[in-house]
């Protein structure tokens, strides 16, 4: 694994560690993204109205040439997210144990959502080149770990709005476990260069205004947009037995579905939800899904989500009651990039054998079935319960309708 996360995070020990701590990482909007107070308004149509996220402490203006050789004379062309994959898909693969990588036919699957590079870029007509065309565009964030590691598997950008890295996981597996490809790096990105999309979600109302996403908390006021930017290297289990590999995690399953078209198009389905957990379990074999100890939730924040996301959950686990957990009130929600935060989250309570505490949760949302589903939520570091299997279920749903789970 390999990632940056707000906070300085750039390993997993400083995931962990600040899973624990409970810190507060969000800061106001820096002044080296846009200015805030330029775009800002409590009350005006079509203003950003947050001034709070949360951020990489990351010099998004450098390219490192040992990194990215072909990079190194367009560094004010190229979008900061393919410097800083390459720098986290580097550390992943170390991370993995892998030498002697260049060159083989591992797969590579990027999840993103924004298009902020691109955006800027038209802003100066007279500034387009052809060095454009690779260098800010979104398609080109896994071609370029294809080219500059020389990998010769699939290669392609995944836009499934909040979804898109776990779906990118779900198309590797399936590419890896069909053997399109020996192994694959998944990934995901995100970053907040301009007002825009702000702007847009302030509009749809999803956003918190403090800047702070409280999931499953009666006071939940939508999510606070976050950067991130990680990944995940994954082999078949045989292949990584036989190589000595590190394994920290095996994949059960994963699903994807769609809401199809429910009342409107934001509007998730509980429905839909809970058949693909369903799904999801069914395709790996698992009958006793009441063993599942953890469920890391999509959980953005909103009262409408959160409310139907846990009815799927309860229903899906029969009242038979699982602990449920988000990691979104610790690092925000990185949209794109945010269902791999999520599995790096699971996997970790796997190998700590560990529940840690979730954030920002005092008063218990009333439209959540707490009670008739047996959902827990703890606000203290908890060992691993005795009487569950080592298995975590995690979800992320795209704002569109594109949902995946995965169950480790």
């Amino acid at each position: 694994m390999g990632l940056r996360l707000p906070g300085g995070v750039r390993s997993s020990e400083d995931f962990w560690e600040l899973l624990l701590s409970k810190r507060d990482i969000s800061v106001e909007i820096p002044k080296d993204r846009y200015n805030v107070d330029a775009f800002y308004s409590a009350n005006r149509p079509r203003a950003v109205k947050t001034k709070r996220g949360f951020f990489l402490d990351e010099d998004l203006t450098t390219i490192d040439p040992s990194i990215g050789s072909s990079m190194a004379n367009h560094q004010g062309l190229i979008d900061p997210q393919q410097r800083l994959l390459l720098e986290v898909v580097w550390e992943c693969m170390e991370s993995a144990g892998q030498t002697g990588w260049r060159g083989r036919d591992i797969g590579v699957y990027v999840g993103t959502f924004g298009e902020d590079s691109l955006e800027l870029s038209l802003k100066d007509p007279l500034s387009i080149n052809r060095s454009q065309v690779f260098g800010v565009n979104d398609f080109c964030l896994s071609n370029r770990i294809s080219y500059e590691y020389d990998l010769r598997g699939p290669s392609m950008t995944i836009k499934a709005a909040c979804s898109a890295s776990m779906v990118g996981l779900h198309e590797a597996c399936q590419s890896v476990g069909s053997g399109v490809c020996s192994s694959a790096i998944v990934a995901g990105s995100s970053l907040i260069l301009t007002p825009t999309m702000t702007t847009a979600m302030s509009e749809s109302m999803v956003l918190s205004p403090d800047g702070e996403c409280r999931t499953f908390d009666a006071d939940a006021n939508g999510f606070a947009r976050a950067e991130a930017v990680n990944a995940v290297y994954i082999k078949r289990l045989d292949d990584a037995i036989r190589d000595g590999d590190p394994i920290r995690a095996v994949i059960r399953s994963t699903m994807i579905n769609s809401n199809g078209q429910s009342t409107k198009m934001a509007k998730p389905s509980a429905e839909l939800q809970e058949a693909l957990i369903r799904k999801a379990y069914k395709h790996a074999g698992i009958t006793d899904i009441a063993r599942t100890a953890l469920f890391e939730a999509h959980g953005t924040g909103t009262q409408a989500g959160d409310a139907v996301e846990t009815v799927a959950i309860a229903r899906a686990f029969g009242g038979n009651g699982v602990y449920i957990s988000a990691v979104k009130p610790n690092v925000g929600h990185s949209e794109g990039a945010s269902g791999l935060t999520s599995i790096i989250k699971a996997v970790l309570c796997l190998e700590k054998r560990m529940i840690p505490p979730n954030m920002r949760f005092s008063k218990p949302n009333p439209n959540i079935p707490f009670k008739k589903g047996n959902l827990r939520v703890t606000d203290e570091l908890l060992p691993w319960p005795q009487d569950r299997e080592e298995r975590v279920s995690v979800n992320s749903f795209g704002i569109g309708g594109s949902n995946a789970h995965v169950s480790f």
